[in-house]
């Protein structure tokens, strides 16, 4: 697994050690291996659980994802199942960064298993946001509608699942889309302010009363333990080869939505004026503004997308698992409570692409 060290590399760790038997191999560079094995080190009190976890110097950025010949040798004869977590999620990444990450990195990868004698699955992780700017519904088979893209974040993660989707005959691959990734569902853990809680950071700060009229605009988000089930459910299903699943809630609800039930559990007023969003746009461009709600202008624009995901497949294949996304109700309490008691800590991060991978 590359990007084991990330939010939901962890999780899909911990239950691959909790549910089977397998020797785990994780690729991590420089400081983030460091991190990751401090994390191990620290977090698996079982000495049967840690030994079953192997961690390589390695960058994906590199021929050969940069292994010593000794540990390219060993994944190559060992390896049965594949996970590419590793990429740079920030919505104002630069390209040449983004590209040598997201594309180059997974290019790499690929190169890399194609020569792995004993591979049954690799899961390659893409987004919803490979959509880019298409409206109305973007299904489990849509890819290339010929959209464009609001940033290099969305271009790069297209151009990367590109890459999986054109050896679909030579590697035995499956494409998974989450959606943004928020907390668990039942502790609220998070490691980066993103998505809708920039919202709850408005809302915390009473600077919601005039907000964006996103209108039927969706709240496509899912819990990082549904995300990380679903992961090891279908990275062992065969008849997952091959094909696209979209890790997001099946009926989400709309911003509007979530703005109104987080004010309702935080016990603030509802917003008091609805305005168009191109009204709002000037005000939030403006760096003093961003800084005062919390909200940087790359997320404003997701508020006025009008893009339904169709995931049919997803929910049936899940559902064989017994899993299914838990909708934004059931654990917004959580979310919330977590986000108030811990989004000070320095760990959890704030957009700076610089900090970490997904």
């Amino acid at each position: 697994m590359t990007g084991g060290g990330g939010f939901i590399g962890r999780h899909i760790l911990a239950r691959i050690l909790e549910e089977g038997e397998s020797d785990v191999i994780l690729l991590e560079h420089g400081l983030f291996r460091q991190r990751l094995t401090a994390f191990l080190d620290t977090h698996l009190g079982d000495p049967m659980k840690r030994a079953r976890v192997k961690v390589l110097e390695g960058d994906i950025t590199q021929p050969g994802l940069g292994l010593a010949p000794e540990a390219l040798d060993e994944v190559r004869e060992r390896v049965t199942h594949a996970i590419h977590l590793a990429a740079l999620y920030n919505l104002s990444i630069p390209r040449d960064v983004a590209v040598q990450v997201n594309v180059e990195g997974t290019r790499n990868v690929l190169d890399v298993l194609a020569a792995v004698k004993h591979l049954k699955a690799f899961a390659h992780t893409s987004t919803l946001a490979v959509a880019g700017d298409c409206t109305g519904v973007f299904s489990e088979d849509d890819f290339d509608r010929g959209q464009t893209f609001k940033n290099f974040y969305e271009e790069t993660k297209f151009l990367s699942e590109k890459l999986v989707r054109e050896r679909w005959d030579s590697i035995p691959a499956m494409v998974l889309r989450p959606p943004v990734v928020v907390g668990d569902s039942k502790t609220g853990e998070i490691e980066k302010i993103d998505g809708p809680y920039y919202l709850l950071t408005m809302v915390s700060r009473r600077l919601h009363y005039i907000m964006p009229n996103a209108m039927s605009t969706k709240c496509h988000i899912g819990p990082v333990d549904y995300v990380a089930d679903a992961f090891c459910a279908l990275l062992f299903d065969a008849s997952a080869l091959g094909q696209v699943f979209l890790l997001t809630d099946p009926d989400p609800v709309t911003y509007r939505e979530f703005i109104d039930l987080a004010c309702e559990r935080m016990g603030r007023m509802k917003p008091l004026l609805w305005l168009p969003p191109a009204w709002l746009r000037p005000m939030a461009k403006n760096a003093a503004f961003q800084k005062l709600s919390g909200l940087p202008f790359e997320a404003f624009q997701y508020a006025d997308y009008p893009v339904e995901y169709a995931t049919p497949r997803t929910v049936a294949a899940l559902a064989r698992h017994g899993i299914a996304c838990p909708r934004v109700p059931a654990y917004i309490d959580v979310m919330i409570r977590y986000f108030l008691e811990h989004h000070g800590d320095p760990n959890v991060r704030r957009g700076n692409w610089k900090q970490g991978t997904t």
